[in-house]
């Protein structure tokens, strides 16, 4: 008779790096997966299993607890080498051992895999320790969610009494009557409290508050389960422990780099690009237009990439003095072997004050939405200023944008590169009908504006920008960044 055996899984909080390494290797070696619905679908990639949803929500069961035993102890009895994957950890209200119980008498073999709990990760991915020494040495984890008619129904007056974190796990419906039941228990209204939604998923957001308020804070924000609520002292230390998220609209192309950077600052990259680059051709004119020019300007390094693969231009530019707007379009260009200057400032006034007397004609080879800053304040100063577009700048139609907007309320900083990251964001914002969530977001979150002229755009768009380095390179905003954070929790 083939013999069957289920594994019990515990899935983690909602991260699949955060799931244990036993945990991949049986989901890779499984006859047959069970799985519950709040759970990542990427921690089911390259699964060759069949796949059986039987994820429960409040009032919409796929099937019941008593059909998802039978359902384990059929495909066993089948043979089968059957995966329970469940989110966080089977046995902490997971009804996990319910469905052991239900194995065992039946004769089949069970084994329980731990599971990282959303009790203690969610809190503390959100930068919460339910414990810290000299705040609290206990934690109490309840279910916010009873079980009708229940013999022995939660004593929220003993609950209450408890010195420590409380967490309270599945009780967002009942968000209201458990803190209601907490602070007539006796814990004082002004207890910090805090509600983490959807811990270890990418849209995990916190709404922070005391017992009086929290219920009323998490209604006004549309909180939505899977959350938990943490009750205690500890939660004050998330002003200072919580990573900040940021959302990086730059391009597709340059979104790694940007993470790596903004996590190496101590930041939570979210990548949601906004634009894309759209290479245009070069004008026939272009060697003529280089001739005539003293002074040959790059703004970026994507300018200095499409440009100079044609090897005329390079040959070109041998002669020329070579401006480069910031560090990575030098970088670009040290690269292809040509020397470059880079102003103090990046501004008209930067660039006029490192030319003054080497160049009275100079060309730009950018973006053909680049900023008019530039080129006006020098036409002003008196120089000769032409313009070839190398690129247009086009929506991105990236699904990471839209998976942003969605979300905006989770995310706490929107670093803006460009005018055209700003006006796409809006615009697709609009496009999906969320413009007036994305404008509330912006208005509650930090908005970092890379320079000047994206400065401008935001403020005409109507969005008020907290943040603008003195030199103005992603690197510079993310240093700003890092510093306003750090005075914002003193």
């Amino acid at each position: 008779m083939v013999r069957g055996k289920v594994y019990l899984v515990g899935a983690g909080p909602g991260d699949p790096e955060l799931m244990t390494i036993k945990a991949k290797r049986l989901l890779l070696e499984a006859d047959v997966v069970l799985f519950d619905r709040l759970l990542d679908p990427k921690m089911l990639d390259g699964v060759k299993a069949e796949l059986i949803d039987v994820g429960k929500n409040a009032g919409n069961h796929k099937l019941s607890q008593d059909g998802i035993n039978k359902l384990l102890i059929q495909k066993a009895k089948e043979g089968n080498v059957v995966v329970r994957l469940k989110g966080g950890d089977p046995y902490l209200f997971g009804r996990g051992g319910e469905e052991a119980l239900a194995l065992l008498d039946q004769g089949i073999p069970v084994e329980v895999v731990p599971g990282v709990t959303s009790a203690i990760a969610a809190p503390e991915l959100a930068g919460i320790p339910v414990t810290h020494r000299g705040v609290t040495a206990s934690l109490t984890i309840v279910t916010g969610h009873e079980e009708p008619g229940k013999d022995s129904p939660l004593d929220w007056n003993a609950i209450a009494r408890l010195d420590g974190t409380v967490v309270v796990l599945m009780g967002v419906s009942r968000l209201e009557r458990n803190v209601a039941a907490l602070i007539g228990g006796g814990r004082p209204s002004e207890t910090p409290a805090a509600i983490v939604e959807k811990g270890g998923w990418p849209e995990q957001r916190m709404i922070s508050g005391t017992l009086a308020d929290i219920a009323d804070r998490a209604r006004k924000a549309k909180i939505e389960s899977p959350a938990i609520l943490v009750v205690g002292n500890v939660v004050r230390l998330a002003d200072k422990l919580a990573r900040k998220k940021i959302a990086i609209l730059r391009p597709a192309s340059q979104q790694a780099e940007s993470a790596k950077l903004a996590e190496e600052y101590g930041f939570s990259p979210v990548p949601a690009p906004a634009i894309s680059l759209a290479e245009k051709p070069l004008p026939s004119d272009i060697l003529e237009r280089i001739k005539a020019a003293e002074c040959v300007a790059f703004t970026s390094a994507n300018g200095v990439r499409m440009a100079l693969k044609n090897e005329a231009v390079l040959a070109g530019l041998a002669e020329k003095v070579i401006v480069a707007i910031g560090p990575k379009t030098k970088k670009a260009l040290d690269g292809c072997g040509l020397s470059s200057q880079v102003p103090e400032e990046y501004s008209s006034a930067g660039l006029e004050k490192m030319l003054k007397g080497k160049c009275g004609h100079i060309l730009f080879l950018r973006s053909a939405q680049g900023s008019q800053y530039l080129s006006e304040g020098l036409r002003a100063a008196g120089l000769i200023v032409d313009d070839i577009p190398l690129y247009e700048v086009v929506p991105s139609g990236d699904i990471r944008l839209d998976d942003l907007i969605r979300r905006a309320r989770s995310v706490d900083i929107f670093a803006f590169t460009s005018s055209s990251t700003a006006r796409n964001l809006l615009a697709r914002s609009s496009e999906m009908g969320l413009e007036a969530e994305t404008r509330e977001a912006l208005e509650s979150g930090t908005v970092a504006a890379i320079g000047k002229p994206t400065a401008e755009e935001l403020a005409r768009l109507g969005v008020r920008v907290s943040v603008m380095p003195e030199r103005f390179t992603f690197e510079a905003m993310l240093q700003a960044l890092n510093e306003t954070m750090t005075d914002m929790s003193k």
